[in-house]
């Protein structure tokens, strides 16, 4: 630890380290550098200019915790506690939040009934020890988010989930042994915090220390009151667990390592610092100012356009009916899509030949994407076509290959993160290309900026610097291409990112795109014939069709 540096922008006491399960865990995100900050609740960001704004932090299960605690430390009722957290609030939450958390709490509920019954702890659990490293001091803490129950000898901690935790087949990942591993050994030396959670700059001050006999750690679906043992056994188990299965996760966690921009950088209280994304004041082109930092992609304006509250509710992660918005021509495009990035992820990289085309044409699979009949028949000549327009053709095998590739730039005077994952990110000599691959059946005299919105996107971050090979204000270096795979054949198009036109006319695509969604702050519904193709409108008490029902 004592190599890691604090970075340029920030300062305070790095030798402070508080880790979280979730900080070690499958979910814990890509950028080494950013999550070496976030253990450090001692690194804040100097200030040297305006105050960063915090970010948007809106979570599906907050209200959850809000209302438990009202049902589990103030003795209220279900329905008197779900009534004081919507009243009580500074701004009453969205419709469809509370039609989720009345729902959660009720999973909840049901779902620890089946347990042991154990008292409630209101304090939070953690676990200290002051060290050297490589000479350095330094205070390492653990602790653990979710709901605290102890008696008897037993302590157990209940983390409630958003979606189903029926897992009754497959291993878990080596992520969520860590997390599970981390959880358990915490429970083992948990001593109760005592510190003030307005003061998390500072060491923990930790309780007295209560020995437990019996452990375990419980994970709860709330979407369907479904309940998970993930450990249980004594203390000594919980420490050998750690050992194999978290420490030295632990460790590069908290050694840090490389910067990864991606759609983590949205949540990053830091990112107007970062030496890895690009500052770019009035990149959106809107002109008021925000009361949060948020991120924005070319998937929140397409669901908001569609309906601001389906964007505001599919922001929020809730468990989503996947059949609803799935039409057998997005499942098809999806497997085609997946089937060409696994492809483009070759190490040595080669050309795609028409051989990589499934070989199964009435039936195939491709990640999670399942095609059969004509679908899957029309979805193999597409993989096979696009052999015919690969960009990866005489490039070496070491070349720079980079599928799905998350390029993002902050605009401090909106102060959004923007997000653009491209479908490929390479270079061939000296320039960079940025390729987006759509799948129709067949072509249209549409404008493509109109029809596929991100390539205006892509057009903004090359002319803006922040496609690598490129430099703010000019295009040098990099190129954009659109690749469509349809029933006929593929069909190649470049886009100019010096033809000033076309600049124009994408930068007014995006700012008509985010500054609807930047002003609005209700996100009320809209409701439509897209209700029946909307994966979050069983959460949505104004959808097309309710009454009916």
């Amino acid at each position: 630890m004592a190599d890691w540096q604090v970075p340029s922008g920030v300062g305070g006491d790095g030798n402070l380290v508080r880790i979280r399960p979730s900080d070690i865990g499958a979910k814990s995100g890509k950028c080494a550098q950013r999550l070496a900050l976030k253990v450090r609740p001692g690194v804040s960001r100097v200030d040297d200019g305006p105050v960063s704004r915090r970010t948007s932090k809106t979570s599906a299960l907050s209200p959850l915790y809000a209302v438990l605690d009202l049902i589990e430390f103030d003795q209220v009722s279900l329905e008197e506690a779900l009534s004081k957290w919507r009243h009580g609030a500074k701004r009453r939450p969205h419709p469809g939040l509370i039609q989720w958390t009345e729902h959660a709490v009720r999973g909840y509920l049901a779902a620890a009934a089946e347990s042991v019954s154990l008292a409630p702890v209101s304090r939070q659990w953690a676990r200290q020890c002051t060290d050297l490293e490589d000479g350095v001091p330094f205070v390492h803490e653990e602790t653990v988010t979710g709901r605290r129950y102890e008696g008897d000898g037993i302590r157990e901690l209940r983390i409630p989930r958003i979606k189903s935790v029926d897992r009754r087949t497959g291993d878990p990942a080596e992520g969520e042994l860590a997390e599970t591993a981390l959880a358990a050994a915490v429970l083992a030396d948990a001593r109760p915090v005592l510190s003030s959670h307005w003061k998390p700059q500072q060491p923990l001050t930790l309780g007295r220390f209560t020995p437990a006999v019996h452990l375990r750690v419980v994970e709860i679906g709330c979407v369907d009151a479904s309940r998970n043992v993930l450990f249980e056994g004594t203390p000594e188990e919980a420490y050998h667990r750690y050992v194999r299965a978290a420490d030295a996760r632990v460790r590069a966690v908290r050694s840090g390592g490389d910067y990864h921009p991606g759609q983590e950088c949205g949540t990053c209280e830091l990112v107007d610092v970062c030496p890895a994304v690009p500052s770019r004041p009035g990149f959106l082109g809107v002109d008021f100012p925000p009361a949060q930092r948020r991120s924005w992609s070319m998937t929140t304006a397409r669901n908001y356009r569609t309906c601001p509250a389906q964007a505001y509710l599919r922001d929020l992660f809730l468990p989503r009916t996947e059949a609803a918005d799935n039409t057998a021509a997005t499942v098809r495009g999806q497997a085609v899509h997946k089937a060409i990035e696994d492809l483009h992820s070759r190490r040595p990289i080669r050309a795609c030949a028409s051989t990589d085309a499934p070989t199964t044409p009435e039936r195939w699979q491709a990640g999670r994407w399942e095609v059969s009949g004509i679908q899957a028949r029309l979805g193999t000549q597409m993989v096979g076509d696009h052999a015919l327009v690969c960009p990866l053709h005489r490039l070496p095998g070491d070349a720079e290959v980079y599928p799905e590739r998350s390029l993002v730039v902050h605009d401090p005077e909106a102060d959004v993160v923007v997000v653009a994952k491209t479908d490929l990110l390479y270079r061939r000599t000296d320039s960079w290309y940025v390729r987006e691959t759509k799948t129709t059946r067949s072509l249209d005299a549409s404008d493509p900026l109109v029809t596929y919105p991100q390539l205006a996107l892509a057009l903004l971050l090359a002319h803006e610097g922040a496609v690598p090979g490129t430099t703010e204000g000019g295009t040098t270096g990099c190129r954009v291409e659109l690749e469509r795979l349809t029933g006929s054949g593929p069909v190649l198009t470049e886009l100019d990112g010096d033809d000033g036109e076309l600049l124009a006319q994408a930068r007014r695509i995006v700012t008509d795109l985010a500054t609807p969604w930047h002003a609005d702050e209700e996100y009320v519904a809209r409701p439509g014939k897209h209700c029946g193709t909307c994966p979050v409108s069983q959460w949505c008490p104004d959808r097309a069709g309710k009454s009916a029902e």
